[in-house]
């Protein structure tokens, strides 16, 4: 009796609980229901004839059965991922959508932009997936990412568009109008402590003034509207917002670039060409 072949579903399930080691991050991570999750790997492991995993208080441990399935899933699925960048990537049509991941702090701006753009161009739409860790452009989790970092994105097709001014904010009650360290500021926790402006406030500002650590520039914001301290923030977050006023000071020191990256198989999509070169058009004069 001929035997059931898996699914690519069925892999990406395999593969998702092989990384994550949890059946409900998986499942998470898939957008699927956990008791969906659930029954598709007893269907699987019941058509393989053997358990994939061992459940523990720890999570899900894969069996050597298991661990045969996962290196399996990745070829596999690494594969059909390579295979649709390539066609994809020699998509002619202007037409269709595009997946974009952002950090928080951009999600206005890239609104507005996606909006203008299809304004421009009418077949084509934008998705806009929040994300502060780097979404996995080679296994498609979007298709292009706007990410401000000192340094291009290693692995990937990227453009400059840009440096990003930053300054510092007050909450609007606050009397004077210069960035000074004599006064409580809102500073950055440990997974933000490589930022330039992270670097800026441990040089400039004793510890004792810091009256507050966040793990977000929007974070900071809202802490700064509160009245909690003053915040460094891009001036394209700061300017935007009610609450706090823009501080004189000059942060040059604080240096961030704006880019946009795609996967190199991507790079001649039509779709994305229009929307790489849109957004190198229309976003440096309203990050600087």
């Amino acid at each position: 009796m001929r035997q059931e072949r898996l699914s690519l579903d069925d892999l990406e399930l395999v593969r998702a609980i092989g990384t994550h080691g949890s059946l409900t991050a998986a499942a998470k991570a898939l957008a699927i229901e956990h008791s969906g999750a659930f029954r598709r790997l007893a269907a699987i492991e019941a058509r393989v004839g053997s358990a994939l995993f061992r459940r523990g208080r720890r999570g899900y441990v894969p069996t050597e059965a298991g661990e045969l399935a996962i290196a399996g899933a990745q070829r596999l699925l690494v594969d059909v991922d390579q295979l649709q960048r390539q066609l994809a990537g020699r998509d002619a049509r202007a037409e269709g959508r595009i997946r974009v991941t952002i950090p928080d702090t951009l999600a206005g701006l890239a609104a507005r932009l996606c909006r203008e753009f299809s304004a421009r161009h009418p077949a084509l739409r934008c998705d806009l997936v929040v994300a502060n860790a780097f979404f996995d452009l080679q296994r498609q989790d979007a298709e292009v990412a706007l990410r401000a970092s000192a340094a291009p994105p290693d692995g990937l097709s990227a453009r400059r568009i840009g440096a990003i001014a930053t300054a510092a904010y007050a909450p609007a009650a606050e009397a004077g109008g210069a960035a000074t360290a004599d006064a409580d500021w809102v500073g950055f926790d440990d997974t933000l402590a490589h930022l330039s402006s992270a670097r800026w406030l441990r040089t400039h500002v004793p510890p004792e003034r810091i009256a507050m650590r966040v793990n977000s520039l929007p974070a900071a914001l809202a802490a700064c509207q509160a009245g909690i301290g003053r915040a460094l923030l891009p001036c394209y977050l700061g300017d935007a917002a009610t609450g706090v006023k823009r501080l004189r000071g000059n942060f040059e020191e604080i240096r961030t670039d704006l880019w946009f990256a795609t996967h190199p198989d991507l790079r001649r999509s039509a779709k994305v060409r229009l929307l790489r070169e849109f957004a190198l058009r229309w976003l440096p004069e309203r990050i600087a």
